[in-house]
């Protein structure tokens, strides 16, 4: 499949042809290597969306470490300009509003949409951000002949899901599935390394709180997290293995646990010795609300709660199989003095 052999068809049609056609192939071979029987593009221009988040800083660094090229659409691109060194180009734009989409994508090989919130703010709803939003960078994608779409969703993702965030990144995984692009959905579990928000958060949470660590319910639902690393790896392999597309694949490390063993190893790296105690949902749930009502940054929504009490479990055969990404355990909450 595209050989280099110059072309056979120079007795057949004009010369101007044959030349375009042994040029293309060219380009094509910049894009393509041949390790062992496959094919694998090795080098591809990637329009990025949520890049100035904590996955898409990560996956900016995977993307460029592995040679790909990235154009980003930030919604402030001076405030940005030190992404990655300024190995980046930048585009401003906003995906809820379809700004800079077809700008940016213009040129681009491969398109990865990460863009995603976990608390409403203003106009910026689940609906408006997960699903408006990437209805537009699909569109736009159609226009500027993308070959490649990976989708960032999350595990539990479903229309029938108990929580609007749910409900909403299913809503933008069907806007992919029906675009006619080739493409690939990754659901990951909960996401650890520096700088990340849930290990982070429940850090600050268990220092702050007087006597005792809470833990919501009994602590029984089970979880998968997953390091930011072998995330960007399964994203950034997903551009590119054929197997991949086309799938909706879920994401997560090597370590089943319950709720209560994730907050156990989170005490532990913090140093955080206070016993645990376990706090009914119903208790949970009404805090939520009051607090969601009173605080313009609740420690926690009742959104979060009903995914909490159903957890972020699921298989990792069809990750490690199709991906090749054989991730790493929970131990030392992904920071690196643990």
């Amino acid at each position: 499949m595209h050989s280099l052999d110059f072309p056979k068809c120079v007795t057949s049609v004009p010369l101007f042809l044959c030349v375009s056609r042994f040029a293309e192939k060219l380009e094509i071979a910049r894009l393509y290597k041949r390790p062992g029987k496959g094919i694998k593009i090795i080098s591809m221009k990637v329009f990025l969306t949520g890049a100035t988040g904590f996955v898409g800083r990560n996956m900016l660094k995977r993307l460029l470490s592995e040679g790909h090229s990235v154009r980003a659409l930030v919604r402030e691109p001076q405030k940005a300009s030190a992404l990655a060194g300024g190995r980046v180009e930048l585009v401003a734009g906003d995906v809820t509003e379809g700004t800079g989409l077809d700008q940016g994508m213009q040129g681009c090989d491969a398109a990865m949409h990460l863009v995603g919130i976990i608390v409403e703010k203003g106009k910026n709803t689940f609906e408006r951000v997960h699903h408006i939003g990437t209805r537009n960078v699909v569109e736009a994608a159609k226009r500027a002949g993308i070959g490649r779409l990976v989708q960032m969703s999350a595990l539990g993702a479903r229309a029938d899901g108990p929580a609007a965030y749910q409900v909403t990144k299913w809503k933008g995984e069907e806007e992919v599935r029906r675009s006619g692009i080739p493409f690939c959905v990754l659901r990951p579990s909960l996401i650890f390394g520096e700088g990340d928000g849930f290990v982070t958060q429940m850090i600050q949470t268990m220092r702050s709180a007087p006597l005792f660590r809470p833990v919501p319910g009994n602590g029984n639902p089970k979880f998968r997290p997953i390091f930011i690393g072998d995330v960007t790896a399964c994203f950034v392999r997903a551009l590119t293995i054929e197997a991949a597309t086309s799938q909706t694949i879920e994401l997560g490390g090597a370590d089943e646990l319950t709720l209560n063993d994730v907050l156990a190893e989170i005490a532990r790296c913090a140093g955080v010795r206070k016993p645990a105690v376990n706090i009914p949902m119903p208790f949970m749930f009404a805090g939520a609300a009051v607090a969601q009502t009173l605080l313009k940054n609740p420690p926690v929504t009742v959104d979060q709660l009903r995914m909490l009490r159903e957890g972020s479990n699921c298989d990792i055969g069809r990750m490690e199989r199709i991906l090749g990404i054989h991730p790493q355990g929970f131990k030392g909450c992904g920071r690196s003095q643990n």
